[in-house]
């Protein structure tokens, strides 16, 4: 009887228990037993910046601004005995802007270029040197059709004026004279470019790359007739009165090769 009697009192102490402790309890500690640590909660993932920097593209340039080379190979004997070669190289600057693009693989450009060159000869039949200072400006229109984002072949017709500067001898007994001659050329080429890099992920920042031209044709230029003065023509008379000399009629008409690079944007 007092078994069963203390069996009752021990069910009785444990539903008063399970009654007593609600569902949301924390669990009991208990001496001895280490409590376990609750589980970390997951931190949010920190979003990712892109960092401002370079960018490649191959959005198409407008404007270059560049070096200029250009060889001609002369025709006129006269003018290989006045330049002492039957070549003459030059260098100069060129400024280009595309003016219009009907489509992404056609476009029209502008250029404006300036050469100068600079032959010395020395007439060893004569014991005379001589210098042949040479400039061209001119004005040029090209049609360039892309094949690909790098390359595009193109024609060009330029027109434009030059001056010489020739002088015979050396020190007061030299003899000169200036002479100006207009000049127009026919050609076809190969325009290359690189990808552009964009500084800044601005829509402002201009996109900046290398372009570069060879190109081959024809220029048909109006010939001279130097005549050596004691002064080069414009300027005071000397004061001892000489007689002019001619040297004949040189022309320039030639096949030349022209080659570019610059910075195009």
């Amino acid at each position: 009887m007092k078994t069963m009697t203390l069996a009752a009192r021990m069910l009785l102490a444990s539903a008063f228990l399970l009654l007593a402790l609600p569902a949301s309890a924390q669990p009991v500690e208990w001496p001895g037993v280490p409590r376990q640590a609750a589980a970390a909660q997951p931190r949010p993932a920190a979003q990712l910046t892109v960092p401002e920097g370079p960018v490649a593209s191959w959005d198409p340039f407008r404007f270059q601004v560049g070096l200029e080379s250009r060889t001609s190979w002369l025709l006129d004997d006269g003018a290989k005995k006045l330049a002492g070669t039957h070549s003459t190289p030059a260098g100069g600057l060129s400024l280009q802007a595309d003016v219009l693009r009907p489509s992404d693989q056609i476009a029209a450009r502008l250029d404006l270029s300036w050469v100068t060159s600079t032959a010395n000869n020395y007439q060893d039949g004569y014991g005379i040197s001589q210098r042949l200072v040479s400039n061209v400006l001119s004005f040029g229109v090209s049609l360039r059709y892309n094949l690909l984002s790098w390359m595009g072949p193109y024609a060009r017709l330029a027109g434009g004026i030059g001056w010489d500067k020739l002088t015979v001898g050396s020190g007061t007994t030299s003899l000169h004279d200036r002479q100006i001659f207009g000049q127009g050329s026919a050609g076809a080429g190969l325009s290359l470019r690189s990808p552009g890099l964009r500084f800044s992920q601005s829509a402002w920042s201009p996109s900046v790359g290398i372009m570069g031209q060879i190109e081959g044709g024809f220029a048909v230029a109006s010939g001279s007739d130097f005549n050596l003065q004691s002064s080069p023509s414009g300027s005071e008379p000397s004061a001892i009165p000489t007689t002019a000399v001619t040297i004949g009629h040189v022309g320039r008409s030639a096949p030349y090769l022209r080659v570019s690079l610059g910075i195009a944007f």
